[in-house]
């Protein structure tokens, strides 16, 4: 039993150390204009603006021009991703952001440093994203204004669903939910966690995201397959016991199957909410 509990943990480390740069390419599309759209019309030139969560910084560089010339700041725990959000802020020219390694429960900065602050696909994440709301809360002037933005995998619409593909979500939460203390579900419950921190006029909104057309499809179905078939996850889901290696093969190619079919659609919900300080 020993043995076996050695073999899920470090099975567990080699997928955690995966799984951050593998979603960095999806991460990096993401940009102001679109993830962000909610906030931007509550942004002023001038206003100072703290990024948690940045990743490789597309968003940020995007909130950072529409604040010129205060300054905005990213941070992640990810010192690849602070490596790459230095990196394209200085590709673009932006030269109005600051991007460094830090933790959203301890924000290495005064009380009412910031008049804006972002926050985009973290909390789901988090073991605590209360505590993290009102460590931004703190950081943040009266009157400043914060955005936040977070999936809810509740709200994934898929046709055509299949028992296999069915069961690839349900492998997938597994895999989540293992040393993994956030909640995937966390985007509903967006307004009330602004309220409990001590946030003020909270407004609720959501986005879709979709693929509807048959390069889109066959891009999310190979990317799935892709995913499922990547050695750390299949290695960590045979120890945990989850999944048999030809049954995340047979996972992959439904996903193909999925992305190939000229009626495949999905969209997925990612739920919103701005709110102020008083």
């Amino acid at each position: 039993m020993e043995s076996k509990n050695l073999d899920v943990q470090k099975t567990g480390e080699a997928f955690e150390r995966w799984l951050r740069p593998a979603h960095s390419p999806a991460h990096a599309r993401r940009t102001a204009a679109r993830n962000a759209a909610f906030l931007l019309p509550h942004l002023e030139p001038g206003m100072r603006l703290l990024d948690v969560g940045c990743g490789p910084g597309s968003i940020t560089v995007g909130l950072a021009e529409a604040i010129t010339p205060a300054e905005a700041f990213g941070i992640d725990v990810s010192v690849d991703a602070i490596e790459a959000a230095r990196s394209l802020a200085a590709e673009r020219g932006v030269t109005n952001v600051r991007f460094d390694v830090g933790d959203v429960y301890a924000l290495p900065f005064e009380d009412a440093s910031f008049d804006a602050a972002f926050c985009h696909a973290v909390l789901q994440h988090l073991a605590d994203p209360l505590a993290a709301l009102r460590e931004l809360r703190r950081v943040l002037r009266p009157g400043g204004v914060i955005g936040i933005a977070d999936a809810d995998h509740d709200g994934i619409v898929l046709h055509p669903r299949t028992p296999i593909i069915d069961r690839s979500f349900e492998l997938l939460a597994s895999l989540r939910a293992q040393g993994n203390p956030g909640d995937p579900r966390v985007g509903k419950r967006l307004r009330e966690l602004l309220h409990d921190a001590g946030f003020a006029r909270t407004i609720g909104s959501a986005t879709a995201t979709y693929e509807g057309t048959a390069d889109a499809t066959r891009l999310a179905g190979e990317w799935q397959a892709r995913y499922l078939e990547s050695p750390p996850l299949i290695d960590h889901a045979v120890a945990l016991g989850l999944a048999t290696r030809d049954e995340l093969a047979a996972m992959a190619d439904a996903w193909r199957a999925w992305g190939a079919n000229p009626g495949a659609f999905r969209a997925t919900f990612w739920c919103e909410a701005v709110a102020w300080v008083e």
